[in-house]
């Protein structure tokens, strides 16, 4: 499959395991509660993402990206 159509999940294998292993030492977690705590997540990571990359795009002026 080319690169270009990969796609990368917003949540991968080993950030689940670390939020589900966190999310069963809290008592009385509920599935809806546990499924607010996987949207903040999502969400926290797309914005990081997207400042990082903003970032670096003003620091490298300069630079060209080429795709692979």
């Amino acid at each position: 499959m080319p690169r270009s159509q990969k796609k990368t999940p917003e949540l991968t294998l080993d950030r689940t395991v670390v939020l589900l292993r966190r999310a069963m030492e809290i008592p009385g977690l509920g599935l809806d509660l546990g499924l607010l705590l996987v949207d903040y997540y999502i969400a926290r990571n797309k914005t990081a993402r997207q400042s990082h990359t903003k970032t670096w795009l003003e620091r490298h002026e300069g630079v060209k990206i080429l795709r692979l």
